[in-house]
């Protein structure tokens, strides 16, 4: 199965050890998402990354409490968004092997900038490969795709369990009201 997610900004050069928040606050995404974001766009994010009105993360469960059943269904369709992400970089694994493991002993930091270099041209050729392979298949709504999922959770009652966060910010409402966005489209 194909996936057709393109990579829209990435962040090469840091080892492997750094956390994820860390490296995100380099790329360019984080440094100026007013002008990589078209307005009333924004990013599906783990609970590791920032809660912004551009950057979505999944409600948090505070110590002893729970997520009330709203909270739950929005952060079950964000896992199904994110699965399809982690599909994404599995597919661009498999197109390029050398991914998986690079074979390239990094001694000078020329052997750094090739490495980057190595990555950079797989990640172009996979969205390229996207782009074309585009016209030939039919393409839902992300947010069909979303719905559908999101149903299974009747079924299911996954919650994350991470610390509290701060209520009231600007991020946490964009939040609250893609959930009520989310919940009200499937109602109808």
């Amino acid at each position: 199965m194909t996936h057709n997610l393109q990579i829209v900004d990435y962040g090469l050069g840091h080892p492997g050890s750094v956390h994820d928040a860390y490296a995100f606050q380099a790329m360019q995404l984080a440094c100026k998402h007013e002008s990589v974001l078209p307005a009333e766009h924004w990013v599906w994010a783990d609970s590791a990354y920032p809660l912004e009105p551009w950057c979505l993360s999944p409600f948090k469960r505070p110590r002893g409490g729970s997520l009330s059943r709203q909270q739950s269904i929005y952060n079950r369709y964000l896992s199904k968004v994110r699965v399809q992400v982690e599909h994404a970089f599995a597919a661009l694994k498999g197109q390029f092997q050398l991914l998986r493991e690079l074979c390239l002993q990094i001694r000078s930091k020329q052997d750094l900038y090739v490495a980057i270099y190595w990555v950079e041209c797989c990640l172009i050729l996979h969205n390229m490969i996207i782009h074309f392979e585009k016209g030939k298949q039919g393409e839902a709504s992300m947010m069909d795709w979303a719905l559908h999922e999101g149903l299974q959770f009747e079924r299911q009652n996954e919650e994350n369990v991470v610390v509290g966060e701060v209520s009231g910010s600007p991020g946490q409402c964009r939040r609250t009201g893609l959930m009520g966005d989310l919940l009200r489209v499937r109602s109808h």
